[in-house]
């Protein structure tokens, strides 16, 4: 089995996973494993000495990931990067995992982590598109600046013309290409195969394209899969039947149905998934459910669950002690349950169930805190 190469190093605000990664990291690479949850203190490495790789979170306090990856790159070029994300598509991961750049989604395993390891540091140095950073495709560029929540205008200049890709705090929101502008601009931008790219700092005055950022780059490259194959584009499948709703459009409550179809789904690729769901405690049912639960109904298990929040919630008020519950996590001889309220709406948690023996849990509940932040309602 090859050996990982070093130094390795590591950078999440998330504690748990910090020491959960570079935990795993050492049984392979040793001492030359170093991990830190301040992206200040991973600058101050790159100044002094050349990592083999580097793995890191884009949303940190202080410094984000993209320009951490900045900073590495003007001091000592392209080096290997790992972008640690909870980006909700698996297609696009897959997609941009390639060359010496890649985006790995969490929660994920030891031999994930390991492989991509391997992969991004055995790949050749060049790339095709230039700018404060190399990478071998457009989409990872794209990528970093709609994780960082970066507003300003990516500008694009490649042999076929040139580009602008218009992001409003994270979010792509216009694109102008010759004689082309919205989704159409930003397929064909995206298609280009080299060139160089610039970011101007600037506030979007234009909004004609209206769809997240992993809808987006999905459609871009079945666009471009499609050009090259010579075949005509065809619809992407929805891919949500095997989710379990109450209502269409809206959930009780006024929740948006397809976005909890989307972060359920990101619960899914949780290492160790048996099942999820999100519950209503002012109706009493649960809203939503993925998966069969396990050793109990997901249906059911959740609605247990609902006595025990209450259960603490008066507990809590009983002590006086002027705090919210946030989340509860329950170790059983085979399973994890793990519950997140909703920050935003207090009446609304997720329940999450995992197999013990495959479960991961530093990892799965960095995943189910994401969610929780990532869920408007």
């Amino acid at each position: 089995m090859p050996t990982l190469p070093g130094p390795i190093w590591m950078v999440d605000d998330e504690a748990e996973l910090v020491g959960a990664t570079v935990a795993m990291l050492s049984r392979d690479a040793g001492d030359e494993v170093r991990g830190s949850t301040d992206p200040r203190e991973v600058a101050m490495w790159i100044e002094q000495t050349r990592p083999a790789v580097l793995i890191t979170d884009v949303r940190m306090p202080h410094l984000s990931g993209l320009e951490l990856v900045t900073r590495l790159h003007r001091r000592w070029g392209p080096v290997p990067v790992i972008i640690i994300t909870a980006f909700p598509t698996a297609q696009v991961d897959t997609d941009v995992r390639a060359g010496r750049f890649a985006y790995l989604p969490k929660p994920f395993t030891f031999q994930v982590l390991r492989e991509a390891v391997l992969r991004v540091t055995q790949q050749p140095a060049s790339s095709a598109f230039s700018g404060a950073i190399a990478v071998s495709m457009l989409g990872e560029v794209v990528q970093l600046y709609g994780l960082a929540n970066r507003s300003g205008v990516l500008r694009v200049e490649s042999p076929s013309g040139v580009g602008e890709i218009h992001f409003d705090a994270g979010r792509v929101v216009d694109a102008v290409a010759p004689q082309q502008r919205g989704v159409e601009a930003f397929n064909t931008i995206l298609g280009w195969s080299s060139g160089q790219f610039s970011w101007l700092v600037a506030v979007p005055t234009e909004h004609t394209i209206h769809l997240g950022l992993s809808e987006l780059l999905l459609e871009a490259y079945r666009v471009r899969d499609e050009a090259e194959a010579g075949h005509t584009a065809a619809p992407v499948p929805s891919g949500f039947d095997e989710l379990d709703l109450a209502l269409d459009g809206l959930m009780p409550g006024g929740v948006p149905t397809e976005q909890v179809k989307r972060e359920l789904q990101r619960l899914g690729r949780a290492e160790g998934f048996l099942g999820a769901a999100l519950f209503d405690l002012e109706s009493n049912q649960c809203l939503a459910s993925l998966g069969d639960g396990g050793a109990s109904p997901i249906e059911h298990a959740v609605s247990g669950h609902a006595d025990l929040v209450q259960a603490k919630q008066r507990t809590i008020a009983k002590l006086d002690l002027h705090d919210e519950l946030e989340d509860i996590v329950i170790s059983l001889s085979r399973e994890y349950h793990l519950v997140r309220l909703v920050k935003r709406q207090p009446r609304l948690f997720f329940f999450l169930t995992l197999d013990r023996a495959r479960a991961n849990l530093a990892m799965a509940r960095y995943l189910l805190s994401d969610v929780e932040k990532d869920m408007v309602v």
